[in-house]
């Protein structure tokens, strides 16, 4: 009963790991950072820091909710129709609903961590931290796997997941696209899989010190 606990606290913690690793993809220094990269100014008959503007401003709309429109037109050239401004509020939906789970996880790991230090069960806390390592890193290791062998197949299956098919396709001279082309997700999914490793990192260590910990009290 005590090693389904602990896998089930652990899976909790894998789950909590992506969550949070999540939040500094969608700041503005990492959207500036990769727009500055990737963006296609040029296809999209934008100065660069023009380009830049308008990524911040989709990043605010869907991360920040800062209105409920994005321009038809930006200077000129066709901006963000209906089509695309839907799916950016499904996003904004999307994000916002995994913030709050990923909040709601962290309360109850942390209520139930809590609880078992006040149990003086140092072990079972121990086992859910090793097994959040290891299914962050399983986590991982699928996605990447998937991803590296069929990109685009694990792209499209990662949208299905979470949006209504023919919902989230444009066309290549789209604004949105040339915002944030294919190049922007692959590092951000490289990012996204560094710093859940970060996270599996830390979990390890936090159950290495505990460990340490309850020998030293024996």
């Amino acid at each position: 009963m005590r090693s389904f606990s602990a896998w089930a606290v652990g899976f909790a913690l894998a789950l909590m790991v992506a969550g949070i690793a999540i939040l500094p993809l969608t700041g503005a220094a990492f959207t500036r950072t990769l727009s500055t990269r990737y963006s296609l100014a040029e296809e999209a008959g934008l100065p660069p820091e023009r380009m830049l503007e308008v990524a911040e401003q989709v990043r605010a709309f869907v991360v920040e909710s800062e209105g409920d429109t994005l321009p038809v037109t930006v200077d000129g050239r066709p901006g963000f129709d209906a089509a695309a401004t839907s799916h950016l509020i499904d996003v904004r939906v999307v994000l916002s609903r995994a913030r709050l789970f990923t909040g709601v996880l962290t309360l109850l790991v942390t209520g139930w961590i809590v609880a078992q230090f006040r149990r003086k069960r140092l072990d079972v806390i121990i086992a859910a931290l090793r097994a959040g390592a290891i299914l962050t890193v399983v986590l991982i290791v699928l996605a990447g796997t998937t991803a590296v062998s069929d990109f685009d197949s694990f792209f499209t299956a990662f949208h299905g997941l979470f949006f209504a098919s023919g919902t989230w396709t444009f066309e290549y001279d789209s604004l949105l696209i040339q915002t944030f082309p294919e190049p922007f997700w692959v590092t951000s999914g490289v990012a996204w899989a560094l710093t859940m490793a970060l996270g599996a990192a830390v979990l390890a260590w936090l159950a290495k010190l505990l460990k340490t910990s309850q020998r030293g009290t024996l």
